[in-house]
């Protein structure tokens, strides 16, 4: 029965989504979070949003216009590329700089 509910609400949100472009992320990942791992939630959504976007492709793609959509998309696939190897490599950073190490934990007070 769980898998009717999330498979039910998956297809509502990714109808809904179709006309308004967005939140199929905000719809569906508090309802995957409600029965899966915040972990699975999130990789679950993931595989959602890809099989929505090649729906929508496949059904509305061959009216689209082509030129435009090569101006706007290649760039938003670059700039995608980017904005998650920025992130990426901000997380690390933050990590290694705010996280302190075992040799830098304060084990004992300092006594200057």
């Amino acid at each position: 029965m769980d898998y009717l509910i999330i498979a039910l609400c998956a297809f509502l949100a990714s109808g809904l989504t179709l006309y308004s472009g967005f939140g199929l992320g905000t719809l569906l990942l508090p309802v995957f979070a409600f029965f899966f791992p915040v972990e699975v939630a999130v990789g679950a959504t993931a595989l959602v949003h890809g099989a929505n976007n090649i729906l929508k492709v496949a059904v509305v793609g061959r009216h689209a216009d082509k030129d435009l959509a090569f101006r706007f998309g290649i760039p938003a696939i670059v700039a995608a590329f980017a904005g998650a190897l920025s992130s990426a490599v901000s997380l690390i950073s933050v990590s290694y700089t705010a996280i302190p190490s075992a040799h830098e934990l304060p084990l004992s007070p300092r006594l200057n």
